[in-house]
């Protein structure tokens, strides 16, 4: 089918597009869609079907005119002549990066330390707005700049002509995976997970809950009687992370877990159409006649074209060739998706649901062997065993995960080789291609790259973590002893598998709270008070530690592997 994107009798909505960070994107004058490409680490045109190398994995763009603001993974903000198809400028725009969005001649990026504003012209930098954490999808509207909050699921308002935070709007304490913002006229639409830790009986169908939270923005509420509940409204999906409006009252909202796109009539809040698309899609842009929507799917390298006239799937256009091993590739869609019996029933958790990306949830889940903070996956191949209680150690022993979390059949046929436990029973690698895979593709994650160059406080805690013992445990350059030790919080009720725990590796633990197996610290302060000889420090040397530990990061630590069960 041809790219053009205005039907013959249709005309472009008369109010300015709304301005937000996306995957995908469409010029106001609805002649040119622009893709990114995780994998591939490139943008792709799709009218002119040029793909080019940007940066390390992009996450999201923002089209001004002629231009294109791509930020990546790598902290970078890159400016893109659209015409000639170059990089023009590349600054750096922070820690872990993903939202961007150029308006009124200022970039706005989201990263983990807040917003920073740069000057379009010069890029140069002019402020951080200080934001609460985790910031990430962005859109402008009337003079407001809106923020998601990944892990809270809070809307941040700041105003952009003094740039000072006006309002933090909650949006319930289990909401979670808040990647993007849409606004429509006093309403503001955020697609994101319910998280449903605080249930201590969970099954797979009680733990995660699809949702479009609506927040009335003329009062500043969250709208719980407007909250649509995509597991409700259609068969149930997984993982909502875009959404685009259309005039007429649908939703259609990008499901990455289980693969689709729900349409939702807004006004009954039911589906009234249900579209697979390519594999872990994360974004959706309309066209401004609202005749087609474009849909990334950004592990299948393509772009779903849906024809909004009668809600089908009228083209899948080819953006890119995802250059990752074929085993890493395949394991990472596994890792991504709901979408197969094997791996989740009724398409409702995928590995990607508590750990987004291969990071963490920050959230503490009753599961049968007790209560669990959700850990990070960072460098997971590199400190085995896995679990707070030591129990896999293997990475193909996420099939005990995948039966008993997920409730999936398995990737492995015949038994889980888990039962009594993982450590104990026969091997699972070699089992499964599949699984084998998975464990490929979990061995490759990394965390965004971070160096922070240690102040006079942290060399003092740095002294400060060897003397007093913290390195006894937490050994470097891996800051883990691959080991159980009992550390006095394992006396719950509810806890089924012993009072010692798998020491946690320390990197990148800035960023990973609630810490101990139970998430019963809430910040790094809590950790140091309650836990080892550093509770006999003062009050002086225990904040020195922590500006340390703050410091430790996944930057240029070796691989270490740990020999599997024979």
């Amino acid at each position: 089918m041809a790219l053009l994107l205005f039907s013959a009798t249709s005309r472009p909505r008369a109010a300015p597009p709304l301005v937000r960070s996306a995957t995908i994107a469409i010029t106001s004058d609805g002649t040119r869609v622009v893709t990114i490409n995780p994998d591939s680490n490139s943008i792709t045109t799709l009218d002119t079907k040029r793909e080019l190398v940007v940066c390390t994995t992009p996450q999201t763009l923002s089209i001004d005119g002629a231009r294109v603001f791509v930020v990546c993974r790598d902290g970078s903000l890159n400016e893109i002549d659209l015409d000639a198809m170059r990089v023009r400028r590349a600054v750096a725009a922070g820690f872990d990066p993903f939202g961007v969005v150029a308006s009124g001649g200022r970039v706005y990026v989201s990263t983990h330390d807040g917003i920073a504003v740069f000057d379009e012209t010069t890029l140069a930098r002019v402020t951080t707005i200080a934001t609460e954490e985790f910031s990430h999808g962005l859109a402008i509207d009337g003079g407001k700049l809106y923020v998601t909050h990944f892990r809270s699921g809070k809307l941040s308002i700041i105003d952009l002509a003094s740039l000072a935070v006006m309002n933090v709007i909650a949006t319930g304490l289990d909401s979670n995976v808040s990647q993007s913002v849409v606004i429509s006229g006093m309403r503001a639409y955020l697609p994101q997970t319910r998280s449903n830790s605080n249930n201590p009986a969970l099954i797979f169908d009680s733990t995660a809950f699809p949702i479009v939270t609506v927040i009335d923005l003329a009062n500043g509420v969250n709208l719980s009687s407007e909250r649509i509940a995509i597991d409700i409204a259609d068969r149930p999906s997984s993982l909502p992370v875009d959404i685009a409006l259309t005039s007429d009252g649908r939703a259609f909202v990008v499901n990455a877990g289980s693969d689709d796109v729900s349409i939702i009539d807004l006004a009954q809040r039911r589906a009234i159409a249900h579209l697979q698309v390519g594999s872990s899609p994360r974004g959706i842009a309309l066209s401004p006649d609202e005749r087609f929507a474009y849909v990334n799917n950004t592990l299948s390298g393509s772009v779903s074209v849906i024809d909004t006239r009668n809600n089908t799937i009228a083209n899948t256009i080819a953006t890119t060739t995802i250059p990752l091993d074929s085993s890493i590739l395949n394991g990472k869609i596994l890792f991504n998706t709901s979408n197969q019996t094997t791996l989740a029933k009724d398409r409702w958790i995928a590995c990607a649901t508590c750990h987004f990306d291969g990071g963490t949830d920050g959230r503490t889940w009753f599961f049968k062997d007790g209560p669990r903070n959700t850990p990070p996956l960072f460098g997971i191949g590199e400190t085995l065993p896995m679990h707070w209680s030591g129990d896999l150690d293997e990475l193909q022993d996420v099939e005990s995960t995948i039966r008993n979390i997920q409730a999936g059949t398995g990737l492995a046929s015949g038994a889980s080789n888990c039962e009594p436990s993982c450590d104990t029973a026969p091997p699972n690698a070699g089992r499964s291609k599949d699984l084998d895979d998975l464990a490929a593709f979990m061995r490759s994650l990394r965390a965004a790259p971070r160096v922070i160059a240690l102040g006079d406080a942290a060399l003092r805690g740095r002294a400060l973590f060897a003397s007093s013992g913290c390195a006894s445990c937490h050994v470097p350059p891996l800051y883990v002893d691959q080991k159980k030790h009992d550390v006095g919080t394992g006396s719950n009720p509810l806890e089924h598998k012993g009072t010692s725990f798998d020491t946690p590796s320390l990197r990148g633990v800035a960023d990973s709270a609630p810490y101990f197996h139970d998430g019963s610290a809430a910040t790094l302060i809590d950790v140091v008070d309650t836990h080892g000889s550093a509770t006999t420090l003062t009050s002086g040397d225990k904040n020195d530690l922590v500006a340390f530990l703050r410091t430790i990061s996944f930057s240029t630590t070796p691989e270490r592997r740990r020999a599997v069960k024979k």
